[in-house]
């Protein structure tokens, strides 16, 4: 029954690594790379750009970085343009399981990419970015960050580049914003909202992770959670297995139900003792069926927490 899921992973770090080591999409030292998503076809992979701020602290290097990175990105999808389609709008979607082929939505994270310049945001738009993570760790122009030592919250220069997003569709990503920030969010958008790769506060009492209005307030939104498989937010424990993941969605399903989970490991953001065990890379991730379905998931709710959701999420925002 489930040889013809398509399983859809919201966040992966993989290209400024690949970027950063003049290195290539099917090298199997990355956690997400060609050869071991081939595995698993077809298989939709947001991959981010991710800025780290210190390449923000002097004025437009920031945009230099993330335009690096995408080229980076158009260069490895030219290369392997037979096995990728490059999702853009929704009906680019329904190739990936036409054509059994790897999917791949172009992101950014960290808001700081823009280097205070809202037209930016637009011209990372006509480059196929699709979603926008507004903040890393640390404050920036738009918002605090989730680490911040002052939650002062969406800034009035962040209410712009929300309205912009909007007016673009592009999908406002909601992982690494403080707790203040995410409501200044909600209140100045109408849209739907993502989460692609936090986890549960209640059960690992972490800043990044979402506490249960967070998640009652994407659901609402008809957004979706990716749960993320870094071993920090998911467990108080050192070592953690596909069973933590688990325990997170199991834990979203009782709150809101199970329309409203996804999947965002970030693989090649995270170091690899930091994952759990029995998870080391992205052909890994079919193991959470058989563990969902233990769990007393339906062969439906399976399907959607691992992918299905995303794919009806991405359907009613792209263009």
């Amino acid at each position: 029954m489930f040889n013809k899921i398509i399983t859809v992973d919201s966040h992966c770090d993989t290209i400024q690594e690949m970027l950063d080591n003049d290195e290539d999409l099917t090298n199997e030292r990355y956690n997400f790379n060609l050869k071991y998503a081939d595995d698993i076809i077809p298989h939709i992979q947001f991959m981010a750009a991710f800025v780290n701020p210190i390449y923000t602290k002097e004025k437009n290097k920031g945009f230099i970085r993330v335009n690096k990175i995408i080229d980076k990105f158009y260069e490895e999808y030219t290369k392997n343009i037979d096995n990728i389609i490059h999702i853009c709008r929704k009906e680019d979607i329904d190739k990936v399981e036409k054509y059994n082929k790897i999917g791949m939505l172009l992101t950014v994270e960290n808001g700081s990419a823009i280097d205070d310049d809202i037209t930016n945001i637009e011209r990372l738009y006509n480059r196929k970015v699709r979603l926008m993570t507004l903040t890393w760790n640390e404050d920036n122009k738009i918002a605090s960050g989730a680490y911040t030592k002052n939650d002062l919250g969406l800034t009035e220069f962040g209410k712009k580049c929300i309205k912009k997003m909007e007016e673009l569709k592009m999908i406002i990503d909601l992982s690494h914003i403080s707790d203040k920030s995410f409501f200044d969010v909600l209140d100045n958008t109408t849209s739907s909202v993502v989460a692609t790769h936090s986890c549960v506060r209640s059960i690992c009492d972490n800043k990044r992770n979402l506490t249960d209005l967070q998640i009652k307030e994407i659901a609402k939104r008809k957004g979706v959670i990716g749960v993320c498989f870094y071993s920090e937010f998911l467990s108080d424990n050192i070592k953690v297995t596909s069973d933590d993941i688990v325990n997170h969605i199991e834990y979203i399903a009782n709150l809101v139900g199970t329309d409203y989970i996804g999947l965002g490991s970030d693989f090649d953001g995270i170091k690899k003792e930091n994952l759990p065990l029995d998870i080391c890379s992205i052909k890994d991730i079919t193991i959470l069926i058989e563990k969902l379905k233990k769990r007393g998931f339906n062969d439906e709710d399976i399907k959607k927490i691992m992918g299905g959701n995303y794919i009806n999420f991405l359907k009613s925002t792209l263009e």
